[in-house]
């Protein structure tokens, strides 16, 4: 599979976190808006292995309700697709909506993402999360 494909299917199958899984290589690297921790958001941070991205899908199934979900386009190689699009999540814990384009950068080997990178409206995310 190319990694335009193994890419679609990672998205298509995030509704169930261990179908989705099946897609993320074990020795994947998975960055989520900042490489490092911050106290800004919780979900900020590098996730390793599949049982990392596993902790970081848990992380989003538990706070966002996707209310929309649109791949605007794809580019790929041989080893490394790029895709952007915009989406709308509804934020559990506040019941406000979070609403960005969004953009992500993976390279695939053995028809498994093994480094994914995504980039979003972090300052939305925070603002969702805030109580009004």
């Amino acid at each position: 599979m190319k990694p335009d494909q193994v890419l679609l299917q990672y998205f298509h199958n995030l509704v169930d976190i261990n179908k989705a899984l099946n897609y993320v290589h074990h020795d994947a690297k998975f960055i989520a808006a900042f490489e490092e921790e911050t106290d800004r958001h919780y979900f900020y941070g590098t996730y390793y292995g599949i049982e990392g991205v596993r902790t970081l899908l848990s992380k989003f199934q538990k706070d966002l309700d996707t209310q929309e979900f649109e791949i605007r386009k794809i580019l790929a190689d041989e080893t490394t697709a790029l895709a952007w699009g915009r989406f709308k999540h509804r934020i559990r814990p506040t019941g406000n909506m979070f609403v960005s384009y969004w953009a992500v950068v993976c390279e695939v080997e053995d028809g498994k993402i093994k480094y994914f990178r995504g980039f979003e409206d972090t300052g939305a995310l925070e603002a969702a999360y805030r109580e009004d």
